[in-house]
């Protein structure tokens, strides 16, 4: 199915095991997006991935740290994380919405 509503998609926690972000996901054969939201004072673990990833706040403040680096990113800001780099996310005092792009995760 080429087409999708956002808001008529199956919502699920993506991946509990260091992080809280929780929405939809479109995968394709190369490539997922999801729309995800974190509700405030929480986010991610520090992890990496061998995938880049790319991340577009959509509302709320984010405090993403990428290596040794840290930004508070708010909306229509974006961040791109390296592959096999660690980083770290957190919502701020609001609940945060992002769209994440990387690469399919095998």
């Amino acid at each position: 199915m080429p087409f999708f509503n956002w808001t008529e998609m199956d919502r699920s926690v993506i991946s509990p095991q260091y992080s809280t972000a929780e929405g939809p996901t479109i995968k394709g054969g190369q490539i997922e997006v999801g729309r995800y939201r974190f509700a405030p004072g929480t986010g991610s673990k520090p992890h990496q991935h061998p995938e880049e990833q790319v991340i577009n706040v959509l509302a709320g403040k984010f405090r993403v740290r990428i290596g040794n680096e840290e930004r508070i990113l708010g909306p229509g800001e974006a961040a791109l994380v390296p592959a096999n780099t660690e980083h770290e996310a957190r919502a701020m005092d609001s609940e945060v919405e992002i769209i994440s792009c990387k690469n399919i995760v095998v």
